[in-house]
């Protein structure tokens, strides 16, 4: 592909950066306010980013792979879902499809003049830039391994980064750490909740928002087990286990997980997403689940194709689609919000129980 530089180990050095941006820490020491009064950030220096791989994305670096007529990252060859314009899409239509079901909130957890907000696996920045408009004092800071994003504002920058390596970020730094549909995409769970305690102030909030990835009925006549649909969910599940990541309903154990790494006032709420429009309940909820059936048919392919071999994965793929278009089995997904506080000096952390 013209114009695309290979990815390489080097970053621009801290004194190519805007001034305006700069800020340092020690690597084994707390946050300094004083060393930051304006709380600026390089976007340049590797150092200021929160893993040990991190490849700042003004270097325009982009080194693309090409199978099944889709385009993928290379930065992390072992992450199986594209990042070209129609996995892009599918990305914006879950968006659209979460601002209905939560309600047009960005997050759930309370802000009151967050300086700083971390947004792991940022996909194309969206959510990202929407909060930098929405704490236009805050730093925002996406990280992803596709450098897919548009830029945003001012306080809003983006990193080229794998959020498995070492977090770089000094402790008790940021307001806020977010992530959304990130569950196949970590190797070490209990490990990423302990960084984003760690980096995460007193008082500050880690918030995940993500989906098993398994389907649900509540109709005694559909045959769920027998779905082509089930068998490639069920395929790319195995698929990430085999990998050694985490899939499908460990989701719903992350609660003990934060509670073991510190974090307190952690709660998990399920929230049903309808696959297509067969809800009677309102016409939001059609919208929703027609939002869904979207992005499911946009991304059944990519999933599928992660997992089976091309001669089988074709027929898979247009038997799945029929079935995320089947009014009657009413089927429904779940999406899962996640959310834990870093408790201040002086609380008193309850006991962990194994």
């Amino acid at each position: 592909m013209a114009g695309i530089e290979n990815v390489t180990n080097t970053v621009p050095s801290f004194e190519d950066a805007d001034s305006e941006y700069a800020w340092e820490y020690t690597r084994n020491g707390d946050y300094d306010e004083a060393d930051d009064a304006d709380d600026n950030c390089s976007l340049f220096s590797v150092e200021t980013c929160s893993s040990a791989s991190s490849i700042s994305r003004s270097s325009n670096t982009a080194n693309y792979r090409f199978e099944n007529n889709r385009r993928y990252q290379s930065f992390r060859e072992d992450w199986p879902l594209p990042n070209d314009e129609q996995e892009q899409d599918r990305m914006q239509i879950l968006d659209q499809m979460l601002s209905l079901r939560l309600n047009q909130q960005l997050h759930l957890v309370p802000l009151e003049q967050p300086k700083r907000i971390l947004d792991v696996g940022t996909g194309t920045g969206v959510w990202a830039i929407d909060m930098a408009d929405k704490f236009p004092n805050a730093r925002i800071i996406g990280t992803d391994l596709s450098p897919i994003q548009v830029a945003g504002p001012v306080n809003c920058t983006f990193e080229i980064e794998d959020a498995n390596d070492e977090w770089l970020y000094p402790p008790n730094y940021f307001s806020l750490v977010h992530s959304r549909f990130l569950l196949g995409g970590i190797n070490d769970w209990p490990t990423f909740f302990s960084e984003a305690y760690r980096t995460l102030h007193p008082g500050g909030w880690l918030e995940l928002q993500d989906d098993p990835g398994k389907l649900y009925t509540d109709n005694a006549s559909t045959p769920l087990s027998t779905l082509a649909i089930t068998r490639a969910t069920s395929c790319f599940s195995s698929f990430l286990t085999s990998q050694g990541r985490a899939s499908g309903e460990e989701l719903f154990t992350f609660d003990a997980l934060m509670r073991a790494a510190g974090f307190v006032d952690v709660e998990l709420t399920r929230h049903n997403i309808p696959l297509g429009a067969w809800s009677k309940e309102s016409a939001t909820e059609q919208e929703i689940g027609t939002l869904n059936m979207l992005s499911a048919l946009e991304g059944v392919d990519a999933y599928i194709f992660a997992c089976v071999d091309p001669g089988e994965a074709e027929a898979l793929a247009r038997q799945a689609k029929r079935d995320i278009t089947n009014k009657k089995l009413e089927l429904y997904t779940t999406f899962v919000v996640l959310k834990g506080r870093k408790p201040v000096g002086c609380e008193t952390l309850p006991a962990v129980h194994p």
